[in-house]
């Protein structure tokens, strides 16, 4: 879990990382700013990691994208202001909840992010924060907001489709199942009775029907998935008495 989330986290934490770098050669500086956002960015990604996010509700996974839009907020303030050019960092907390976040907490997010603009316009004003601000905060939060929505619509149709394609293919396991129980385990029933009664050549045709019908449901397994088929794979649901098809996945 914590390797996943350093790979999915890796490239947003990059793109900050690269603004805290920008704040050393960029006029004027004011450090003081520099320590609380560079402390607030730690604190955020230290909560990311240590924090157990599955035990708590899954609204308080909000804290640290929220915690980073703050230390952007700070860090824009120590070089100047709307000047800093540092808004385009708000794109970092707002694109990572849009692809493994809720709706909802993208719409806090955004909302925080726009907080972040205009609050700093009515609390400090000109000449850091001109009225200019109003326009390009809004439009910012309109399209980073449309952007957001669109990529989790695409996540969520990439994740209904797996979804068929799984159920897809245990339908067809479960039916490759019936069918080897129906005409594989019958036709070896008669083999072994007719070998019972020294009719070999019927037992002889029973097991080559036996044999055909089982070629036919491994390949078509094979066709559908090449790792649908390992040993154990059909095994008797205990509950309802009957085969039910199990696909394992191959450890290696």
């Amino acid at each position: 879990m914590r390797a996943g989330l350093a790979r999915r986290g890796a490239p947003f934490a990059i793109l900050l990382a690269a603004g805290f770098v920008l704040f050393l050669f960029g006029m004027p500086r004011d450090w003081s700013y520099f320590v609380a956002a560079l402390a607030v960015a730690v604190a955020a990604f230290a909560a990311a990691w240590f924090v157990p996010w599955e035990r708590l509700t899954q609204f308080t996974t909000i804290v640290p994208p929220l915690a980073v839009v703050l230390a952007i907020a700070l860090l824009r303030e120590g070089q100047g202001g709307s000047l800093s050019g540092y808004g385009a960092l708000f794109l970092v907390p707002t694109l990572w909840v849009a692809c493994y976040g809720t709706r909802v907490q993208l719409a806090v997010v955004l909302g925080a992010v726009l907080v972040a603009f205009w609050l700093p316009i009515v609390v400090i004003g000109e000449p850091s924060y001109p009225t200019s601000q109003w326009r390009g905060g809004g439009l910012l939060v309109v399209i980073v907001g449309f952007f957001g929505f669109v990529i989790q619509q695409l996540l969520d149709n990439l994740l209904d489709e797996e979804r068929r394609r799984l159920d897809a293919e245990r339908r067809l396991r479960e039916a490759s199942a019936y069918e080897l129980h129906d005409d594989v385990v019958q036709n070896l029933t008669v083999a072994q009775l007719s070998l019972r009664l020294d009719d070999s050549e019927r037992a002889k045709s029973a097991v080559d029907r036996a044999l055909k019908v089982a070629q036919h449901i491994v390949e078509l397994l094979l066709t559908s998935r090449p790792d649908a088929v390992s040993p154990g794979s059909f095994v008797r649901d205990a509950d309802e008495e009957r085969p039910v098809a199990q696909g394992r996945a191959r450890n290696g």
